[in-house]
């Protein structure tokens, strides 16, 4: 019989809590705790054993020089791509969460530094009045409009000190006709969000009663000022209905025996005053308003 070196891996986990300003500097602090030995493991934090071929087997190692085995797992991991979880995906891609967020947030810092950035060269008076600054030229980098300015000097009659100037201070100082510059970064359209998955009609159709007052879902979007009702609960929902058929009873000043006439103007005015009303304390929005 052959014999296979197999790998037995038991895992232990403890969550510690740990103040710290970021993250990282978080799970640093807690090695340090833990190579102090200010968290030790026990039997009790068991959650789990792995038992699988060690990756120093022979067959292992055989089978990682195997193009065929290697191109089937390629196969099958594109297959099960979309199933494999985020939280899997990090594991796999950075080691761990702190690691993600980490490299997360030095990529946004290098997103935000190479933006493209628009630089517009004004002229304008002695004072730098806004009212009197001129429009020159636009320019996509600070290098081309000192460029653009060097080629000018002569025109412009600008100094090797003004250009110097210029270029660490924004501006030139002490001159009848001043020269300075602006810079922003240019608009970057907002990702888009995901279109969320419709509901069917059973859901906007669905009636919610309380003693003469009925309500859909339906009937908040059909308004000349609709609601959006997507995440409205059927909770919601009904204590929307309840409190309409509450708040008119009230205002009209019904007793137990007497009923809401919609049939009378001031009646079915009140009622739908007093929907809206509910309808805005649960904070459900009008479609204008999002």
């Amino acid at each position: 019989m052959k014999k296979y070196r197999i790998a037995i891996e038991e895992t232990l986990r403890k969550v510690v809590e740990i103040e710290a300003k970021t993250p990282g500097l978080a799970v640093c602090q807690a090695e340090d705790e833990y190579n102090e030995e200010e968290h030790v493991l026990t039997d009790d934090d068991f959650i789990g054993v792995d038992i699988a071929l060690s990756t120093d087997d022979a067959t292992v190692k055989e089978a990682l020089d195997n193009a065929n085995f290697i191109g089937y797992v390629q196969r099958r991991f594109e297959e099960r791509r979309e199933s494999i979880s985020i939280e899997d995906k990090i594991r796999l891609a950075f080691g761990s969460f702190d690691n993600a967020l980490h490299e997360f947030g030095e990529y946004r810092e290098e997103a935000v530094r190479n933006r493209p950035q628009v630089y517009l060269l004004y002229r304008s008076d002695a004072w730098h009045n806004r009212s009197s600054m001129e429009l020159i030229a636009p320019f996509s980098s600070l290098e081309n409009m000192m460029e653009y300015l060097r080629r000018k000097k002569k025109e412009f009659r600008l100094t090797a000190d003004d250009l110097t100037e210029f270029e660490n201070n924004r501006q030139t100082q002490g001159r009848d006709e001043n020269y300075l510059y602006e810079s922003d970064y240019l608009d970057v359209l907002p990702e888009q969000e995901p279109e969320l998955p419709p509901k069917d009609d059973a859901f906007y159709n669905k009636v919610f009663t309380c003693g003469q007052s009925e309500l859909s879902r339906r009937d908040l979007e059909s308004l000349p000022a609709p609601f959006d009702t997507y995440h409205v609960t059927d909770e919601q929902m009904e204590q929307i209905v309840h409190e309409t058929e509450m708040g008119t009873r009230d205002r009209l000043r019904l007793s137990e025996k007497e009923s809401i006439d919609f049939e009378n103007d001031r009646h079915s005015e009140i009622w739908w005053e007093e929907m809206e009303k509910a309808v805005v304390r649960h904070d459900v929005p009008y479609y204008e308003d999002e």
